[in-house]
């Protein structure tokens, strides 16, 4: 059985909590790790946030689609916006001790989720972030 939820949120901060939380809880209904599941939480935030300032350069008023689903062995979070297709995952994550500003985002996503990817379809982008549900967890 696949178990799915999705809301759309504008591209304002003020929504950031709502898909934060939706997050959180569906997480929770699989992930047995409070860490995890805040580790998830985060890296979707991040996420979130390189859509807001990347694809969609600051307008707040455009779509963002959240896509929670576990199919029983892993629960997978796509992030979806129509912006300029900006692929995160193809640019090269400077060493976490390398000092500047910003950048650490995709190298926190990428350190959290167990699969990152990014897809253009349909003139959406869209994100897919994978974390395997543990071995105690999974429903055969």
């Amino acid at each position: 059985m696949i178990d799915e939820v999705e809301i759309t949120i504008a591209s304002h901060p003020r929504w950031l909590r709502m898909a934060r939380s939706l997050v959180e809880i569906f997480c929770r209904e699989y992930q047995g790790d409070a860490a995890t599941v805040r580790a998830i939480v985060l890296a979707v935030d991040e996420s979130l946030a390189n859509v807001m300032k990347h694809a969609y350069g600051g307008n707040q008023s455009r779509p963002i689609r959240v896509i929670c689903r576990c199919d029983g062995s892993e629960v997978t979070i796509e992030i979806c916006d129509d912006g300029r297709e900006f692929n995160p995952f193809a640019q090269a994550v400077p060493p976490p001790d390398e000092m500047r500003l910003g950048g650490r985002g995709i190298f926190l996503i990428s350190s959290v989720m167990d699969e990152c990817e990014y897809l253009r379809e349909d003139g959406w982008n869209r994100i897919r972030l994978i974390k395997r549900l543990p071995l105690s967890l999974a429903v055969s």
